[in-house]
């Protein structure tokens, strides 16, 4: 009984964060997210179009590797409008350092149960002149 006990925690403590957010494993699944990127084409912005009086539905998660940590590979979230179900895709890191908006995918699930979210907010403008 011990053992099964023992067994039981230690392999729940092995999953990787995504296999425990529906969501977002649905989002990596559908469109290949990685560190290096992505698999389908999905259509790049300048940031998520979305109505600040969606803000009450908008809702932030990660997109963790799959492959684990590669230390100059990109990082990725997604800001999600449950009621549109919708997803805006951020990438961030790589080599060069990039910010990088993508979007939007539809939404594949709508199982939020076990993410780690965050109350979405959409980007400030930027005030730096380019």
């Amino acid at each position: 009984m011990i053992r099964a006990v023992i067994f039981s925690i230690a392999t729940s403590a092995a999953l990787p964060a995504w296999a425990a957010c529906p969501a977002a494993e649905a989002l990596i699944d559908q469109y290949g997210i990685s560190f290096s990127g992505f698999k389908q084409t999905i259509p790049r912005v300048t940031a998520p179009a979305e109505s600040k009086n969606a803000a009450n539905a908008l809702l932030t998660i990660a997109l963790p590797n799959k492959d684990g940590h590669v230390s100059d590979g990109y990082v990725h979230s997604a800001l999600i409008n449950k009621n549109l179900k919708r997803a805006w895709i951020l990438r961030t890191g790589g080599f060069a350092g990039v910010y990088e908006w993508y979007g939007p995918v539809a939404l594949p699930s709508s199982d939020f149960t076990g993410c780690v979210s965050e109350p979405g907010r959409l980007p400030q403008p930027s005030t730096a002149a380019r």
